[in-house]
């Protein structure tokens, strides 16, 4: 079994990049959705994208990996614009015939499957939107199967 921490949206907040990881020690991967305002060199353990506020950063807008049997695509959630945004995410999903896609923007923590594709968006860990709370999320992988907690940042 593989652990993958994510988290996203931290808007300049270098400090929780920092408090997840010490909160998380045993992952295998840890992922940022974008927007971290991070320089490149601070991210060397992170696979990340660029958000649209990552304007000092060389990250790549997607990144795909794969753990265990799952594929997995990153990418901000700037790219699938506000109308239809479900359907623009499957099919960005499909395109890159990949299984899973972790995206941040919108600050809402959100765990959907839709047509087989599963869409993870952490929420944000230091400016949440909708009622949420401060938050990242941990997923664990075996095979093709996952399960994904989110963890409030509000209770540490």
């Amino acid at each position: 079994m593989k652990k993958i921490v994510v988290m996203s949206d931290s808007h300049g907040y270098h400090q929780m990049i920092n408090r997840v990881k010490e909160l998380e020690p045993d992952g295998d991967y840890y992922v940022h959705c974008g927007d971290s305002e991070a320089e490149t060199y601070m991210m060397q353990d992170w696979l990340c994208v660029k958000g649209n506020n990552d304007w000092y950063s060389d990250f790549p807008n997607q990144i795909k990996f794969k753990v265990e049997d799952l594929n997995f695509l990153v990418a901000h959630g700037h790219r699938f614009g506000y109308m239809d945004r479900e359907t623009s995410m499957i099919y960005t999903l499909q395109e890159a015939n990949c299984d899973v896609l972790l995206s941040g923007h919108t600050h809402v923590p959100m765990y959907k499957e839709v047509d087989g594709c599963t869409l993870i968006n952490p929420g944000s860990t230091t400016l949440p939107r909708g009622g949420s709370n401060r938050s990242y999320c941990v997923i664990y992988v075996e095979g093709k199967d996952l399960k994904v907690e989110f963890k409030n940042l509000d209770d540490f």
